[in-house]
């Protein structure tokens, strides 16, 4: 009774799961930067502003999109909160398609699933590119895996989404580039077909993977603003993949540690190819997508561990094999605890930054039930939380909606829980800093000098003609704590 039960209400506990993991989410202070980033956009493009030319970061334009569409906190927020869920559900019915009749590999696969991609640990909580572009993956290989490969509808709708993927953000043309690869493996187990028919699919999976990409050129191209856009999506993020590891022996003008990993992939498939008879169809797909998503995830070195988000759907389909029927060969139970061994040397060889989940969701609980009043909630999560919603407050009082202001720090949440747009093209002094956008930003400041403009202490980067036309044309007015706020004199 409890075992049928279980199998018709399964996904209802899954669905649970989610819940209350990302329950908090819509609750905690708004004070990650990069939410802070695409929020701040969102809201410009709503004032009429355009992505790259009028105001800058460094992702291709859905994830700006999103934001604009939410136009606030908790609604973005709100609206990640129901993506999670609908990825959640793709992911499982790609499950299902997957292991066919094997129930209890779905279950795992799809629990484990749930559970990685809104763990904390991840930074599941927060929406970044890398928890939006999870649902177009997804939604790709389950049509190439659901549908028909003949038809050409397929394969065109495969390359949209994974097209659609990159558009979140640009590591997701290794899922791509996995996708690829992996359809040339099922070729070969097709042997009644011609190769004719194998050009002809990926002719069509090009096709649609160039629709979205090749639309947003001709948009920007449009708004004139299609050289920033393809240097700050695309190009300026070539020296992106050096930069952490500056002090790595380079080959070629890249870290030689970048370009060995390129070889294990590379390795890795030619032996799958090699050995392409001993191992199901499900099998090659895990090995190849995980470590195509490896290579993306340690592009640049840096150790922040929502890009290892981008390992978890292939992570979670391996962990089915281990519910495979005792009879099926041991090589593919093994797999799963390889993948997740090399997860967790990968995790602690490159450093990756960790969070405690006990702590998190403790601290969560405990505002819930109310034996944490909220000050004291956002304090326990970020000690400038409450200075920040301060600081927001104070400057949506004393100016208009339609007023600029500038904020010197890397604080954009602040411009977004105020609704302001900042003076200038950058929303953070670390794009200032990172690309010498110094003397841009003082002429862009001169020429539209703000009422009010804020500078954080714990910004400590020198920005010399900026602190000397401070003096000269702002008077201090108010500070909260780190946050210096600055009045016009005339």
């Amino acid at each position: 009774m409890v075992k049928q039960t279980l199998k018709k209400h399964w996904f209802c506990l899954v669905l649970i799961l989610v819940f209350f993991l990302r329950l908090p989410s819509l609750f905690e202070p708004f004070t990650y930067g990069d939410e802070g980033v695409y929020l701040t956009l969102g809201q410009a493009a709503r004032k009429g502003l355009v992505f790259y030319r009028d105001i800058y970061d460094n992702k291709p334009p859905l994830l700006y999109l999103l934001a604009a569409l939410a136009g606030s906190f908790s609604a973005y927020r709100f609206l990640f909160f129901v993506w999670s869920f609908l990825t959640v559900f793709v992911f499982s019915r790609f499950s299902q398609v997957l292991f066919k009749k094997n129930f209890w590999s779905v279950v795992a696969a799809a629990a484990a699933f749930a559970f990685l991609t809104n763990l904390h640990t991840f930074e599941g909580n927060v929406a970044n590119a890398e928890n939006f572009m999870l649902l177009p993956t997804i939604i790709g290989f389950f049509l190439l895996f659901r549908f028909k490969r003949s038809l050409k509808s397929t394969w065109f709708g495969t390359g949209f989404f994974l097209s659609l993927a990159v558009l979140f953000k640009v590591p997701a043309i290794f899922d791509f580039g996995a996708l690829i690869v992996i359809s040339f493996f099922l070729f070969l187990e097709e042997k009644r077909k011609r190769n004719w028919d194998f050009l002809l699919n990926l002719f069509f999976l090009f096709l649609g993977f160039l629709l979205p990409i090749t639309s947003s050129l001709l948009y920007y191209f449009s708004q004139n603003s299609l050289n920033q856009y393809l240097t700050a999506a695309f190009f300026q993020n070539i020296p992106y993949l050096s930069s952490w590891s500056s002090s790595q022996v380079q080959a070629g003008g890249l870290p030689l540690l970048l370009l060995s990993r390129g070889l294990l992939v590379f390795l890795l498939v030619v032996f799958l190819y090699l050995m392409r008879k001993k191992f199901s169809s499900v099998t090659k797909l895990v090995l190849i997508w995980f470590a195509f998503a490896w290579f993306a995830a340690l592009l640049s070195s840096r150790p922040y561990p929502h890009y290892l988000i981008q390992l978890l759907p292939s992570l979670s389909l391996a962990l089915g094999f281990l519910f495979y029927s005792p009879l099926r060969a041991f090589k593919e139970k093994i797999i799963p605890v390889l993948l997740l061994l090399f997860l967790i040397f990968t995790f602690n060889f490159f450093h990756f930054w960790g969070y405690k989940n006990l702590t998190y969701y403790t601290n969560f609980y405990q505002f819930a039930l109310g034996k944490k009043s909220l000050p004291e909630y956002f304090a326990d999560f970020d000690g400038r939380a409450n200075d920040i919603y301060q600081v927001a407050t104070y400057l949506k009082n004393h100016t208009l909606p339609t007023e600029k202001t500038f904020i010197w720090g890397n604080d954009p949440f602040i411009y977004a829980l105020a609704e302001r747009s900042p003076v200038g093209r950058y929303t953070v002094a670390y794009h200032i800093i990172d690309l010498g956008k110094y003397e841009e930003t003082l002429n862009h400041l001169q020429n539209q000098p703000s009422r009010y403009l804020i500078i954080d202490l714990e910004e400590k980067s020198p920005f010399s003609e900026f602190f000397l036309w401070v003096d000269k044309k702002y008077a201090l007015e108010e500070q909260i704590n780190d946050f210096l706020i600055y009045h016009r004199l005339y």
